[in-house]
């Protein structure tokens, strides 16, 4: 069984309103920040992106340290569509939301909640 730090690598960006709002999120539930991070089938261009608190982490779970504070978890599935990927969070007076700039997507929807690749 191989531990967190002897999986492989994902590099994921988050940008410093992405960091901000998972601390905001963190200090009103008084917990660590463990985001689960990941893609499943579905959506209009064939992928979607999840983001979810981690609850519990599998034994082939990629760790991703953001900084102290924030800790991404990506399956093995996930890892290769969400590689490079920066994560941003943007509000307006319409909603806010966490925005996916991914190079892996070769075509996104309109709204940016799903891809697909070659």
């Amino acid at each position: 069984m191989e531990s967190l730090t002897d999986t492989p690598q994902c590099t994921i960006h988050l940008s410093d309103a992405a960091q901000e709002r998972i601390l905001d999120l963190r200090d009103n539930m008084h917990k660590p920040a463990m985001i689960r991070l990941y893609v499943q089938g579905g959506g209009c261009s064939g992928f979607e992106y999840k983001i979810d608190l981690a609850k519990e982490l599998a034994d082939d779970d990629i760790r991703v340290d953001v900084n102290p504070y924030i800790q991404l978890f990506v399956d093995p599935f996930s890892a290769p569509y969400l590689e490079g990927t920066t994560i941003d969070y943007e509000s307006h007076t319409m909603g806010s939301r966490f925005v996916f700039h991914n190079p892996q997507a070769k075509t996104t929807c309109g709204c940016g909640s799903s891809f697909s690749v070659e």
